[in-house]
């Protein structure tokens, strides 16, 4: 009689068999979410031609921004009597190539028979400041008339200094560098970028090339700030 018994205590142990047989099941579930984000993080990945495209837009918009802010700098220089002018650019968001194409589009020959008037402010020399997370780009311009007054590296170079940054093109007419974004130290391009832009007014006014700050209103004009949205 002992047998059945112990038979019958086994049964429980039998059903508690599918149980553990439960577990892979469970593991299998997830092996199929991990697969399922997989495959949404794949589909999220532009694919390269989608990339080329958002790089094209991007593009479009940097110049269109640069060529509105060209006709701003020469309406706002002319008024003034300005040789020099400094301003912060958003879309190039710190990107030192697209900085680059911003300037060329403030450079741009203006086209009278366009609707929207765009470029037309390559007579004046310009230093432009753009803002990324890693970094701040920063692009000047000297017109080839003024090279005798002020070289274009050394504007760069004293400006770049006070914050570490470095040059990373050179031309005689434009040159190109960056400060990188340091935590450690405070650096962020959205905190430093107003001081180098005084810096590099300051620069231009120990060369007599930008007027001297008489408290007035002029310095809205150089900083562009009414241009942008706050921030």
């Amino acid at each position: 009689d002992a047998s059945p018994k112990k038979g019958g205590e086994a049964k429980p142990k039998k059903e508690a068999a599918p149980k553990k047989d439960a577990a892979p099941k469970k593991e299998a579930k997830k092996d199929e979410k991990k697969d399922d984000k997989k495959a949404d993080e794949a589909a999220k990945e532009p694919t390269p031609e989608e990339l080329e495209k958002m790089k094209k837009d991007k593009l479009k918009k940097v110049i269109k921004e640069g060529g509105k802010r060209g006709v701003e700098i020469e309406g706002a220089a002319d008024m003034g009597g300005l040789q020099f002018f400094c301003t912060a650019v958003e879309l190039p968001e710190g990107d030192l190539d697209l900085t680059v194409e911003s300037m060329k589009a403030m450079n741009a020959k203006s086209d009278p028979t366009e609707e929207e008037r765009k470029g037309g402010s390559g007579h004046i020399g310009k230093m432009i400041f753009s803002c990324g997370v890693d970094q701040l780009a920063v692009v000047a311009y000297v017109p080839e008339d003024k090279l005798e007054a002020l070289s274009c590296e050394e504007w760069l170079k004293t400006v770049l200094a006070n914050f570490s940054g470095t040059v990373v093109s050179s031309s005689p007419t434009v040159c190109s560098g960056c400060v990188k974004t340091n935590s450690d130290k405070g650096v962020f391009p959205l905190k430093i970028r107003e001081p180098m832009i005084l810096e590099a007014n300051n620069f231009l006014r120990k060369k007599g090339l930008f007027p001297e700050d008489n408290g007035s209103d002029d310095d809205e004009c150089v900083f562009g700030d009414d241009d942008f949205p706050s921030m």
